[in-house]
């Protein structure tokens, strides 16, 4: 059964990332600089190659895979929340070649900005926590 809240949005911050930053870690630094806990996330922009995962239920562990040429983020979304007092972002990616193929997955570490990244944060009032999930192994979002 599906558990859920309400909850307000409490600030929007927009930043833009340069060539050469990591977007899964400038994510959390921006997150931090604000003292972002909880909220949502987008972003789009151009990647110099992707890093991506797809998580294996069988296996219980991410299957990693690279997209090694420029690509446009098409789109990127997913949520910031807290883990035993550690910063979490969850965000899934879907990239575009030049000749309109499309890659998407669990965004990784090593995501490089080519030309520009625009990321928008908003900030939610209520505090996203995760806890681990023993059927999965995953720190997954407890809404209560």
């Amino acid at each position: 059964m599906v558990s859920s809240i309400e909850t307000r949005t409490k600030r929007v911050i927009v930043a833009r990332m340069f060539p050469g930053e990591d977007v899964l870690e400038t994510i959390e630094s921006v997150a931090k600089k604000h003292g972002v806990e909880s909220g949502q996330l987008s972003l789009i922009g151009a990647i110099a190659g992707a890093n991506l995962g797809y998580f294996d239920l069988e296996n219980k562990q991410y299957k990693h895979f690279s997209v090694e040429e420029d690509v446009e983020v098409v789109s990127c979304m997913g949520n910031i929340s807290m883990h035993k007092g550690d910063l979490v972002v969850h965000a899934h990616m879907i990239v575009a070649d030049d000749k309109g193929n499309c890659h998407g997955g669990h965004l990784l570490p090593g995501c490089k900005v080519s030309v520009t990244i625009e990321l928008i944060i908003t900030e939610t009032e209520a505090t996203l926590k995760r806890e681990k999930d023993e059927k999965t192994g995953l720190n997954l979002l407890t809404v209560d």
